[in-house]
């Protein structure tokens, strides 16, 4: 378990290109001729991607919640209108 653990954070680490270059390079190498270790850091890849996207679409929601309050306050939408029209 716990050396699964320390091939996620060091999958983590390559792909948030947080390690030197000598620990890439024996990395990038690992990638190379372990396809089994290969296929683990295409599926946390596409993890990370999605989890990007997830927060992306939250954040999204988030802003659009605030920009609908701020619509409702009849100063911000008559600036608005004013900065647009």
């Amino acid at each position: 378990m716990r050396s699964e653990l320390n091939e996620i954070c060091l999958i983590d680490q390559w792909l948030l290109h947080q390690l030197s270059e000598a620990e890439a390079r024996n990395f990038e190498d690992r990638l190379l001729l372990d396809e089994a270790f290969a296929e683990k850091v295409e599926a946390q890849r596409i993890c990370h991607r999605l989890i990007r996207h997830y927060g992306r679409r939250q954040e999204r929601f988030r802003l659009e919640a605030i920009y609908g309050l701020l619509l409702k306050e009849t100063g911000f939408a008559h600036h608005l209108n004013t900065i647009f029209t």
